[in-house]
């Protein structure tokens, strides 16, 4: 039987490789404090998606806390282990793949440039293959990464998939009700990134239920998160400070540590 946990729940959005975004929500919600969901998109196209990730195994293991797969996790693990059905053993050696330049294109060369070793970022996917899932349930709020699951998830149904095959809960943007399923009778909301908002935005389905969209998008410095008591804010980044030294893009790293086999 599961223990009672008293800490309220904060729902954290699309990261983005931004490690100066996840300690700014750390700043606002210590995890000793609460309950920590991450809405996916923790990685690609920043530079600090390996800080994030050993970040949050290290609150994991000391707090406890829920990761949901996102559509850029998910184009990383297509990318690295091929296609659902089709599995082969973590390798992140480049390749002529649809599934590698599709990831490549959509950033995942800042994910690359961001380890300084192979065994490292097989080990982080691992962590998330094992830990993330598509939607969580807490204190009768959903969470999931961008929309609400159909009702007849088992685990996904036909109706939860586009005309392409992609999966809606990673993909899907809502714009209103007409998109959004009703949720259990039980429950109060549901919480959701993938799609940029200038501000948290909150949408009713058609139950009357709400649902929040947080994720203020990649290029924002500030971050919103969701309270499960208080609601959604907004956390102010500090103002930036000149770098004393150029770093390493993650371009230069990417062709030296995760260059091609050699034929």
């Amino acid at each position: 039987m599961e223990l009672y946990d008293p800490r309220p729940t904060v729902a954290i959005p699309d990261l983005n490789g931004k490690y100066e975004r996840f300690l700014l929500a750390l700043e606002h919600a210590p995890p000793a404090e609460h309950f920590l969901v991450f809405l996916g998109d923790m990685i690609d196209d920043g530079p600090g998606v390996r800080q994030i990730l050993q970040h949050l195994r290290q609150i994991h293991a000391e707090h406890g806390l829920q990761v949901l797969a996102g559509n850029h996790e998910e184009l990383m693990i297509n990318a690295l282990c091929g296609l659902p059905g089709e599995r082969h053993p973590i390798d992140p050696t480049p390749r002529d793949t649809p599934e590698w330049q599709r990831w490549l294109r959509n950033g995942g060369r800042a994910t690359l440039g961001s380890y300084n070793s192979k065994q490292e970022l097989i080990s982080d996917v691992q962590w998330l293959m094992q830990h993330s899932k598509r939607w969580f349930i807490r204190r009768r709020w959903l969470y999931s990464h961008a929309t609400r699951p159909h009702p007849a998830q088992q685990p996904i149904s036909p109706e939860q998939r586009t005309s392409a095959g992609a999966d809606l809960l990673l993909w899907d943007r809502p714009t209103s009700t007409a998109n959004l399923y009703e949720l259990r009778e039980d429950l109060i909301g549901s919480v959701h990134g993938h799609t940029p908002r200038p501000q948290p935005d909150r949408l009713l389905g058609p139950d009357r239920k709400p649902a929040w969209f947080i994720d203020l998008g990649k290029h924002a410095r500030d971050i919103a998160i969701h309270h499960s008591e208080t609601g959604a804010h907004v956390l102010k980044a500090p103002p930036l400070v000149q770098e004393s030294r150029p770093q390493p893009t993650a371009q230069v790293r990417f062709s030296t540590l995760f260059r091609k086999k050699a034929t």
